[in-house]
């Protein structure tokens, strides 16, 4: 055990009786007792005493020879000096690594009386002392919380140490190795020996096993590519000298010139890589693209070849990929929409809209009618249906049930009780009322609660009206008759004479009503198209024809018509007719239909902004529903289950994902039904 002591030169005596009863300088003292850790043998630790205004004493431990590492206990004995007080202040200070001022980390004072004789005894046994490293410094605690040591565990971390590469703090600023990282590594990721070429990382140690310090690859992620790799003829820089195919590109034979053997061919490299040889791809085989998509018809045969690198001939694609090759929007890289069609030729049918389907729609007020017209206002709602016999019925919106205005409700359009025949019907967009006419004349106005009935003077004895359409806003309505008259109403029915017979009507803007129909009353007949505008003298006066193409031999007429735009004009009728033009051109060309049975067509209608035709028509006493693009037939969206069994009559839509059909015996379909 260190001992050591503080020895105090006697104390003046004074003449006040008391002092003389002190103890002297020997008579009294105190023990100090400091307990340090083992390892603090590069620490200081001091001592200091004083009393009064006396000279103090002070005593340093700094050496490692002053601490025993086997008995961590510094004895210290405090004699009391003679010009001292009675009362010795003692204070004990712990500093590390050297006794400067700002190295302390531990402080404690305690006054003691010498006022007799005897030993007193101070025992320090948790000064802040931890050095379990031994490098001198102790880690912050103790109550001054003081101390610099980051790692206690490591003897070369501490204040001031030396920054090793070693990815630790050593000198306790917070940084590891901070400006003392010498190497760089290089990412190898192939395992060749060279790292990839670039600026590398700067580290101490690999910062994993697949780093080295040797750069110079050009592509670390094929291991025969390297700085002095044997060049081969494969596209790559295998020597890393900035050149690819360098032994292969001159002479006979050199890479990328052309040869005979093969379509387009040109030399390229072997399978050995070691020299060239002539290759090409076969032909490629096309096959129609009608839509121009850039798909073929699913499972079409090829009808040509292309080499590579020639242009693609119009109207041709190398795949057959397309589901529908009369409709562009149809094809694989469409996205599907409710509209009862695969856009996107995945083999489903708006999958995952749950929009529903064209299907049956049953309503009790529906069933048993022989339906004949279906008028749809552009917001989708309401719908009208009207047919033989006055049935008449509205369904207003889409939750509610169809409603009858039939010839026995009070809400009737025509006479009370009537069996009139209702042919045509057209929802005037701006006030969404009701304009439905047929038989004898007869023509009304229903706007959902009651209708305003009058009946026009028809001058055959079997005439109805069979069309109806509004032109402008404020509409101006006009019926056609199967006599062949276009009647305008202003007031009063006016009519206009025409040629033969019409059967539909359509408006385009609000200046232009194309009529169908035609010349004659008996076979054979002769398809019409005329134009009727506001701006001829007097306002819709003597009609412009046009003149249909390809009818050579063709007996029947046309049924209805359809203005998608000035630019686009559908017209159909019996026989399979169909015939299409713009209002600019007097020539109208025909449009063969599919191939197979002969369907008389009786209504045709095309979404807004579309230039695609819903055609309705009849094979036999079975209907059927048919689509028609600027391209050709496509695939008309199906009836589920299956196609009706009765003849069909009419077709109204406000989109391609919204339209109604009708027919016979209580048929009224919509898409989409859930």
């Amino acid at each position: 055990m260190r001992q050591s002591a503080i020895l105090l030169l006697p104390l003046l005596l004074l003449a006040c009786k008391k002092d003389s009863k002190e103890p002297d300088t020997k008579q009294a003292a105190v023990h100090v007792k400091i307990g340090h850790h083992p390892k603090f043998s590069q620490g200081c630790i001091t001592v200091e005493a004083h009393g009064g205004t006396g000279e103090p004493a002070l005593a340093e431990f700094k050496e490692p020879g002053q601490f025993d590492t086997n008995d961590p206990v510094l004895n210290v004995a405090v004699f009391r000096k003679a010009d001292w007080a009675r009362d010795v202040e003692i204070t004990v200070r712990v500093f590390e690594k050297g006794c400067a001022a700002e190295q302390l980390v531990d402080e404690r004072k305690q006054t003691f009386s010498f006022a007799s004789a005897g030993r007193q005894e101070w025992l320090l046994e948790d000064l802040h002392t931890a050095d379990e490293d031994g490098d001198g410094f102790v880690p912050p605690g103790g109550p001054m919380n003081r101390g610099t040591d980051c790692d206690d565990s490591r003897e070369a971390a501490y204040l001031g140490a030396p920054e090793l590469c070693n990815g630790l703090d050593d000198n306790c600023d917070g940084q590891m190795e901070t400006g003392v990282v010498n190497k760089v590594w290089y990412l190898d990721g192939d395992r060749d020996g060279f790292g990839l070429n670039g600026s590398g990382t700067e580290a101490c140690d690999p910062p994993s096993e697949l780093y080295v310090e040797v750069t110079g690859d050009c592509d670390d992620g094929r291991a025969d590519v390297y700085p002095s790799a044997v060049e081969k003829c494969n596209g790559s820089d295998d020597n890393c000298d900035g050149r690819d195919d360098e032994l292969f590109k001159e002479g006979p034979g050199a890479l990328g010139t052309a040869c005979t053997e093969f379509c387009n061919g040109t030399y390229a490299c072997n399978d050995a890589q070691m020299g060239t040889v002539c290759v090409g791809t076969p032909p490629t085989p096309l096959y129609a693209d009608a839509d121009n998509d850039g798909e073929g018809e699913k499972d079409s045969a090829p009808e040509g070849e292309l080499c590579p690198g020639a242009p693609m001939p119009p109207m041709m694609a190398d795949n057959t990929r397309d589901c529908d090759d009369a409709d562009p929007s149809t094809n694989t890289l469409a996205t599907e929409v409710c509209d009862g069609l695969d856009n996107d030729c995945d083999g489903q049918v708006d999958e995952e809209m749950s929009c529903g389907s064209l299907k049956k729609v049953e309503d009790p007020v529906l069933a048993g009618g022989n339906w004949r017209t279906v008028a749809v206002h552009p917001s989708g709602y309401p719908v009208w249906v009207a047919g033989l016999g006055g049935r008449l019925a509205v369904k207003m919106d889409a939750t509610s049930a169809f409603v009858s205005h039939s010839g026995d409700t009070t809400t009737q359009c025509g006479p009370a009780g009537n069996k009139l025949d209702w042919h045509a019907a057209w929802v005037n967009p701006n006030n969404s009322y009701l304009v439905v006419v047929g038989e004898d004349g007869w023509i009304g106005e229903h706007n959902g609660g009651s209708c305003y009935s009058i009946q026009s003077d028809l001058p055959g004895k079997n005439d109805y009206f069979s069309s109806v359409v509004g032109v402008g806003n404020p509409a101006l309505v006009f019926a056609a008759s199967t006599l062949g008259h276009l009647y305008e109403f202003t007031g009063a029915a006016q009519r206009h004479d025409s040629p033969g017979r019409y059967w539909g009507l359509h408006a385009n803007g609000n200046d232009s009503l194309y009529a169908v129909g035609s010349t004659g009353e008996s076979s054979p007949l002769t398809p019409v198209v005329n134009l009727y505008t506001r701006t001829t003298t007097p306002a819709w006066g003597a009609p412009v024809a046009y003149n249909l193409q390809g009818l050579a031999g063709y007996n029947g007429g046309l049924r209805a018509v359809w203005a998608a735009s000035a630019e686009h004009i559908y017209a159909v009728g019996d026989g399979g007719l169909v015939v299409k033009g713009n209002g600019q051109s007097r020539d109208w060309e025909r449009v063969l239909s599919p191939s197979g049975a002969t369907i008389n067509y009786v209504s045709v209608a095309a979404p807004p902004g579309s230039m695609n035709a819903y055609v309705i028509g009849n094979e036999g006493n079975a209907g059927r529903l048919q689509r028609l693009t600027p391209h050709d037939w496509a695939k008309a969206p199906a009836f589920t289950p299956s196609a009706p069994n009765v003849p069909l009559r009419d077709i109204a839509m406000t989109s391609s994902s919204n339209f109604w059909i009708v027919g016979d015996d209580g048929n009224v379909y919509h898409f989409p039904e859930p």
